[in-house]
């Protein structure tokens, strides 16, 4: 008698167009799957569904795949079968780990329109270029959806996105939301007659303003893409060019203009940027002697560092960490001065409202002095020595969170995974689409979200208590593989 075959079906469909339908493109593909596992004597069709609607095939980040690569490591498999090789991916080197994964597990893989035998070299060959040309086709249809919206754009349509606050959509176009759009008017005659961008941002918090979001708040960024952005004049921005749009106009040009030459007469570097918080306090153990501010570019971004005066003299420094990230340096000094100036009898106004010069003021007075060992920085308040852990990052030095410490970004998002995943599945939204619409996300950054729940529970349970691996940050989570083993390895350097 033969031995059954258990057969998994893999469907995928790259977008959620007619997933709704009674009969959808995910159905076709698995009957297909079904007539030729029928035609196989001893092949048998498991009942589990592991389908993949509105995912790309770019990459493994599924939930569907994911599972089936848990019952694949779990014995629950023999064979798995597709309708084609690019719905398992269009990338030619995930699809060859793939089925090296499924070879190394003694399960079979069949792609029932490309009926070859990946365990001989001419059916690897066969698979190889068959994956290219997939991975061919998907670059292709990137190039092709890039012009589209670049030609879409030109023609002055808007193509999507975060919604501007002062505009909603409707049939695919922006239309003007009358009360959202005297805030932007207010926001742009303010600003200039403010001429500041973040004494604006604290006014519009105080008068109880609030973003397209209604629970955030307004920051100096915020502000500042606000009132950049052309859609308010009514134009159609497309990287470095500006195209009429379809739209009306929020802001006159003339407003506009003025506003964009106020801009221009003062530089985008903010006191922050340019000044050094801790001039004049901030010291190299190593050497004793005051370390400076000094900037370096990449890919046309600003990085801040504190580097040692006898480093940049070329004396030398012993220390290995002379380089230190001034941000988050500054940063920890911040909390410290904060957490004083809450205490301090002399305090006029709440901290959040002071400037960032009245800040530095306050900085200077609390904190006596800041050190950079080579394992830590020292801050000297007015009666205790404070120490923060540091690790080395490449040349440079980073601070090193504690452990215990809840990190907002992560419990945040692995609550809202849990959230979306059981209201999707109880029906209340009846699409990551509708889900989106309903509470203003893009469907990119939700699907990103979901994927949190396929994180492991020990994952999870130390996000929740605060005792995930220290630095581990929500952007370390864009990629997770797709074994809890494999996830500990990466992230807390476990062996399964």
């Amino acid at each position: 008698m033969l031995k059954e075959v258990r057969c998994a079906i893999y469907t995928r469909k790259s977008n959620e167009d007619g997933l709704e339908q009674k009969f959808n493109s995910l159905d076709a593909q698995r009957v297909a799957c079904e007539k030729y596992i029928k035609s196989k004597e001893g092949w048998v069709a498991l009942a589990k569904k592991y389908d993949d609607g509105g995912y790309s095939g770019k990459n493994l980040e599924r939930p569907a795949i994911k599972e089936l690569f848990e019952d694949v490591r779990g014995g629950e498999i023999d064979c798995v079968v597709v309708y084609t090789l690019d719905r398992l991916s269009r990338e030619t080197k995930d699809s060859i780990e793939v089925t090296s994964f499924f070879r190394r597990h003694r399960v079979n893989f069949v792609a029932v329109t490309q009926i070859f035998d990946n365990n001989t070299p001419m059916g690897k060959f066969v698979q190889t270029v068959l994956s290219g040309e997939a991975q061919l086709e998907r670059e292709m249809i990137v190039e092709r959806v890039k012009n589209k919206i670049a030609t879409s754009k030109e023609q002055g349509l808007w193509m999507g996105g975060t919604l501007p606050l002062g505009y909603d959509v409707k049939d695919k176009e922006l239309i003007i939301n009358e009360k959202e759009a005297k805030t932007v008017q207010h926001i742009f005659e303010r600003y200039l007659e403010l001429k500041s961008m973040a004494e604006l941002a604290r006014e519009l918090n105080r008068e109880g303003y609030r973003t397209k979001a209604k629970t955030d708040i307004f920051k100096k960024a915020t502000v500042r893409r606000i009132i950049t952005n052309p859609i308010y004049v009514g134009k159609i921005r497309h990287y470095d060019k500006q195209y009429e749009g379809k739209h009306d106009a929020i802001i006159e040009e003339e407003k506009w203009k003025k506003a964009q030459e106020l801009i221009s007469n003062q530089p985008y570097r903010g006191v922050k940027y340019e000044e050094a918080l801790l001039k004049g306090i901030i010291k190299c153990k190593s050497c004793d002697v005051n370390m400076t501010l000094t900037y370096s570019k990449k890919e046309n971004k600003r990085y801040r560092y504190y580097v040692c005066n006898n480093h940049l003299r070329g004396k030398g420094c012993e220390s290995g960490s002379r380089n230190v990230i001034a941000g988050e340096v500054e940063k920890e000094v911040m909390k410290r001065a904060e957490d004083l100036y809450e205490k301090w009898g002399e305090k006029a106004e709440e901290w959040k409202n002071l400037s960032f010069g009245k800040q530095k003021e306050v900085v200077k007075k609390l904190i006596k002095g800041v050190m950079i060992k080579e394992d830590g920085i020292e801050v000297s308040l007015e009666d205790k020595v404070e120490f923060i852990p540091i690790k080395k990052k490449g040349k440079k030095c980073t601070v090193t969170e504690p452990e215990g410490k809840t990190n907002n970004a992560l419990l945040k998002a692995v609550v809202r995974a849990h959230l979306w995943k059981r209201q999707l599945e109880e029906g209340k939204y009846a699409s990551v689409g509708e889900l989106s619409a309903k509470i203003n996300i893009g469907t990119r950054r939700i699907q990103q979200i979901l994927r949190l729940n396929y994180l492991a529970p020990k994952i999870k349970e130390d996000i929740v208590n605060g005792r995930q691996p220290r630095g581990l940050k929500l952007s370390d989570l864009k990629e997770i593989p797709m074994l809890w083993s494999e996830q500990l390895e990466k992230f807390y350097g476990l062996a399964s």
